[in-house]
């Protein structure tokens, strides 16, 4: 073996100890986020850290350096939540149940490989989920008891959002109670104890709210340290704007110009029907299919099948149909053209085994195989479905349905909407009573309303996950960029299905780190690391 080789699989061993060492210790069915327990964990990660910055790494092959930033983003992440976020001392929401819109503890699970989640269950529960159940739920006040002390930091804005969330968090589990009472009563006295814990809570943080100090927003200079550091983008908070502001402004353009084209033509209309909205979907999804294959966009395994009737998310999280009578954003746009954000899912959001999404499925790599942390790859997925929508749409997709071009370019104003609150929020310049005021406002046709659960849900994870919304705008640019500079460099060689293709084998890492291993381009990396 020769040395870079060595060196190499040095790097894969501290990989593993880093994530093993941030994993939150468990005690008796207890996440442990105490004081003492951060500040271990942050001490630790310095070692690693410059064990990380002692290994020489420039006369590796270009494949295993990008292996290294990878470890170093993620390393990055893990500081920056020390140093910054502090979620579990600033944010309330940090111990929520649910997240608004579907059960899950730690709205950013991947941020600490907490295996805690509260789901929502079938009844009756198997054995496994019997135990699973009987522990999550007996800790859960113990879990709120925790959360007191901790929250020693707590946001204002950050505790309103968390308490409209403990409301929904007292709605999953009241409505949990007939059937434990139908099928395991002897677990009925643990959910009340549940329910009374997570309304004391609630009431608690009503009580505290005024005399929280915090600020929402992390600050431009934090901003740009997150990006760079750990999303590793090249670009700045005023660059992010100018480039969003200019997108909202093309996308309300477009949208205009394609209003005025189908004037003549009829309005899509929201389902009315179960059975029309879910074979509305399932057709979309088979033709989405098809026009893959025969325009030849990108190889799809065989073995991918269009999603099953049950999982086309109407509502994000939900099963189809399951609140007919909500008419919020996703109802709006879903139920009457369902196929940009079934293309956005299926690009972004197909999960096979191991909540690992289908183009990574087969990836065994030692460290870019893995799900990556602090939503590096939701920020490359996002970027990459989001692109999608519209690439598709110019590839002849809605040739035939020209009223669907409306809804894609509404889909766009609304996440570009979105993202401009991120900045503004972040920036101080915003409260959260301004983001979601300009968000709504914003969305084309009043489809996002100031109360609409998606608008919340979406703020929420604007606030905990700085440049979350921003990464869906600028990583779709820099999918642009990339793939003109692959045009160039392959000439006549170039065709979209091998761009994907090589793109999607990159893994799930950074698109800056994707170009560089592609195009051999050194620049943005360059400038990443003289910061």
């Amino acid at each position: 073996m020769n040395k870079s080789l060595a060196e190499y699989y040095s790097l894969v061993d501290l990989f593993e100890e880093f994530r093993e060492h941030i994993k939150p210790k468990v005690i008796n069915g207890l996440p442990d986020f105490t004081t003492a327990a951060m500040e271990k964990q942050y001490s630790g990660l310095i070692l690693l850290q410059k064990r990380l910055r002692d290994i020489e790494i420039s006369d590796w092959d270009i494949s295993n350096q990008v292996d290294y930033h990878v470890l170093r983003s993620e390393m990055n992440g893990v500081e920056f939540d020390h140093r910054v976020l502090k979620q579990w001392s600033r944010d309330p929401g940090f111990y929520n149940l649910t997240d608004g819109i579907y059960p899950r503890l730690l709205v950013h699970h991947s941020r600490s490989l907490s295996n805690w989640g509260l789901y929502e269950p079938t009844f009756p529960l198997s054995t496994k989920d019997q135990e699973d159940f009987n522990i999550k739920l007996k800790v859960i006040p113990k879990l709120f008891d925790q959360a007191k002390f901790n929250l020693t930091d707590a946001v204002p804005e950050l505790a309103e959002i968390a308490i409209r969330i403990k409301e929904k968090d007292i709605q999953l589990l009241e409505g949990f109670m007939k059937d434990f009472i139908n099928h395991h009563p002897e677990l009925v006295p643990i959910v009340q104890e549940a329910i009374i814990a997570t309304k004391d809570f609630c009431n608690w943080l009503i009580e505290k709210k005024g005399t929280m100090t915090g600020k929402v927003g992390i600050g431009k200079g934090n901003y740009n340290w997150w990006m760079k550091n750990v999303h590793l983008i090249p670009y700045g908070w005023d660059e992010f704007y100018t480039m969003i502001h200019s997108e909202y402004n093309r996308a309300i353009s477009f949208l205009k110009i394609e209003e005025n084209k189908n004037k003549s033509k009829p309005v899509y209309h929201i389902t009315s029907t179960e059975y029309e909205n879910i074979s509305r979907q399932q057709d979309s999804a088979l033709k989405l299919m098809e026009f893959l294959n025969d325009q030849e966009i990108i190889s799809v395994p065989d073995q991918l099948k269009p999603l099953p009737a049950n999982q086309y998310p109407r509502v994000w999280g939900s099963s189809a149909y399951k609140r007919p009578n909500h008419k919020g954003f996703f109802e709006q746009t879903n139920d009457r053209e369902p196929m940009t954000n079934i293309a956005h899912v299926f690009f972004g959001h197909y999960y096979v085994g191991d909540r690992k999404i289908w183009y990574q499925k087969s990836d065994d790599r030692d460290i870019r195989g893995k799900i990556r942390l602090y939503d590096i790859h939701e920020a490359r997925s996002e970027a990459l479905a989001f692109g999608i929508e519209e690439w598709l749409m110019q590839a002849g997709l809605f040739d035939d349905r020209p009223r669907s071009r409306e809804i894609t370019y509404i889909w766009q104003a609304f996440r570009n909407a979105r993202a401009l609150s991120d900045l503004k929020m972040h920036s101080n310049e915003f409260s959260l009573e301004d983001g979601i005021n300009f968000f709504s406002d914003n969305v084309p046709n009043a489809w996002a309303e100031k109360d609409d659960d998606a608008v919340w849900w979406d703020i929420e994870e604007t606030l905990r996950a700085p440049g979350h919304s921003t990464n869906y705008i600028v990583g779709k640019n820099m999918i642009h960029q990339l793939m003109m500079e692959r045009s160039k460099q392959l000439g006549s060689d170039f065709s979209i299905r091998k761009f994907f293709d090589e793109f999607m084998d990159g893994g799930i890492i950074p698109i800056s780190l994707t170009r560089w291993e592609l195009t051999g381009y050194t620049d943005q990396i360059d400038e990443l690391l003289s910061i």
